[in-house]
């Protein structure tokens, strides 16, 4: 059994120990950081990377048109040390396309830079007389090319007049963020009343749901008259189903 001097002198020595390990860390790191920097420092760019980042099914922005953004205005990036590349540079002058909700770009050892690149998420595809574009739930428009595609509700009528679009807005990502809603409403139309009629994917009736007032309870409403009230026979007997009323459905046959 170790006497008191024993243990007071292994304690002494793990201490010891310890300092050295600390002392040979200090002095380690900045001889190894020292090694990568200068190493870093005659990395230079040999490609750059596009990544997406979104949902699979819509494509506001390509890998091919991010390359081509980036070498435009960046046209001397390869063969540049990354040391002197400014990379918030990359990252402002992308997040200015209309399609970018927010980019980040990274360097690896290799020499590879990585756009890193959040696609905006539409919520409707909006139609007017002069124009088409796509909107996301902060109200951002997002002009329609030739090789962009997303999955957004129809939106049509009188949407040029709109002075605020809130209430389209809130209306929409109702619709969007309810799977069911989502898959059995593919349109809206805006009245000149500044009132909402949904067309549906099934049935041959249109929804007059009037304003957003009480909007939860007219969607239940509508979800019982599917559920519960027609048979599949009645799906196509009514042209109209009009939800405006408080506490009420009204069809109208055809």
């Amino acid at each position: 059994m170790p006497t008191g001097k024993e243990h007071t002198t292994k304690k002494i020595l793990r201490r010891l120990l310890q300092l050295v390990a600390l002392l040979i860390t200090i002095l380690y790191y900045p001889i190894v950081m020292g090694f990568v920097e200068d190493e870093y420092s005659t990395v230079v760019c040999s490609d750059v990377d596009p990544i997406i980042i979104g949902n699979n099914d819509d494509v506001l922005i390509s890998g091919n048109e991010l390359n081509k953004i980036v070498s435009k205005s960046f046209p001397d990036i390869k063969g540049t040390k990354l040391c002197e590349i400014n990379l918030n540079e990359i990252e402002q002058h992308i997040e200015q396309n209309t399609a970018v909700e927010k980019c980040e770009c990274y360097s690896t050892p290799g020499g590879v830079i990585h756009v890193k690149v959040q696609q905006r998420k539409p919520i409707m595809h909006v139609f007017t007389k002069e124009s088409s574009y796509y909107m996301d739930s902060n109200g951002f428009r997002i002009p329609v090319r030739n090789d962009t595609r997303a999955h957004a509700l129809v939106v049509n009528g009188n949407v040029g007049t709109m002075l605020d679009v809130d209430d389209l807005i809130k209306l929409c990502k109702f619709i969007k963020e309810d799977d069911f809603w989502k898959a059995q409403i593919e349109q809206v139309y805006v009245t000149d009343k500044t009132e909402y009629i949904l067309v549906p994917r099934v049935g041959d009736h249109v929804i007059e749901l009037g304003g957003i007032d009480r909007l939860e309870e007219k969607f239940e409403l509508l979800n019982r008259l599917y559920t519960k009230g027609w048979d599949k026979k009645e799906w196509n007997l009514y042209k109209k189903v009009s939800l405006k009323y408080r506490g009420q459905v009204v069809c109208t046959k055809k």
